[in-house]
């Protein structure tokens, strides 16, 4: 995500990185053209036409990095001059039924935070981030967009690493793994199989959506049959290590992309989450 939300500030500008912080820590403007420059870009409209192109270049350079989806983007310059520096007011971009790295997301919003933004790009063509970029960022997925991820390589390479230990150990094997949503929490179906027990066994677990240290973990978690002689706290801890929600944020960030969630919400077959990212200023 890191590398989309970067080539999407690539711009006429530069590219830049993400972490989480308020708007009091904002940097005020600085190396900006002059206030007579950033007029006549203005009323001459260079500014209009050089933020629209700067959308088009957006556009085009994240549905590179997309396998599907439709995407809005928003982009708000001081100048033409200072657009084409790297330094801009405000960036927003908006995903709807977006495919990236096997990961289903109906719809998602960015905004920056900070009135101020600044990145750069070296002679190498690599970015460089002047100053800390705090972005807003709201989500929503659906069960089915869960249950499609689900179906990634990726994912499944999870699980098989689960089934690869129980296996020397002579355990169960998940043999497939699906999702529902209602009534305001998360049903974990997972379907495995036991030595020497032909047919796969069933266990479906209800979990409540908290945000803890930020991120979204399953809570509360409890087998929908009573009649299950098992201990809900070993399966707690393996449905966290393959929660579909955490695994879909982590394969998208990396050291420099974080994420600190707020708030999330499961209503009907959505659950909505919200919070910011962070791009760290790079070390000079």
């Amino acid at each position: 995500m890191k590398k989309i939300l970067l080539t999407i500030l690539l711009l006429a500008a530069g590219q830049m990185s993400f972490a989480s912080c308020d708007t009091q820590n904002c940097i005020p403007p600085y190396d900006l053209t002059s206030g007579f420059s950033r007029f006549f870009s203005k009323v001459t409209g260079q500014n209009f036409i050089a933020e629209k192109v700067g959308e088009s270049i957006a556009k085009k350079a994240i549905k590179k990095e997309i396998t599907s989806g439709k995407i809005d983007v928003n982009l708000k310059s001081f100048s033409t001059r200072d657009l084409k520096a790297g330094r801009f007011k405000s960036l927003e971009i908006i995903g709807k039924d977006i495919v990236v790295d096997g990961i289903y997301i109906s719809y998602f919003r960015t905004k920056t935070i900070c009135d101020f933004n600044y990145v750069v790009q070296d002679k190498n063509g690599d970015v460089i981030v002047k100053e800390d970029i705090p972005v807003y960022a709201e989500t929503t997925i659906t069960e089915d967009d869960l249950n499609n991820t689900m179906n990634s390589a990726d994912y499944k390479r999870l699980v098989n690493d689960i089934n690869m230990l129980g296996g020397s150990l002579n355990l169960f094997q998940i043999v497939s793994t699906s999702v529902k949503l209602k009534k305001g929490k998360m049903f974990y179906i997972m379907k495995y199989s036991l030595p020497f027990v032909r047919k796969p066994q069933e266990i479906v677990i209800s979990a409540d959506l908290c945000v803890h240290n930020g991120e979204i973990i399953l809570a509360n978690t409890n087998f929908v049959s009573e009649n299950l002689a098992l201990d809900i706290n070993k399966f707690s801890k393996l449905l966290n290590y393959i929660n579909p929600l955490d695994f879909s944020a982590k394969i998208l960030e990396n050291k420099n992309a974080r994420f600190n969630i707020r708030n999330v919400n499961v209503s009907g077959d959505k659950i909505t989450f919200d919070g910011t990212i962070t791009v760290l200023k790079d070390k000079e």
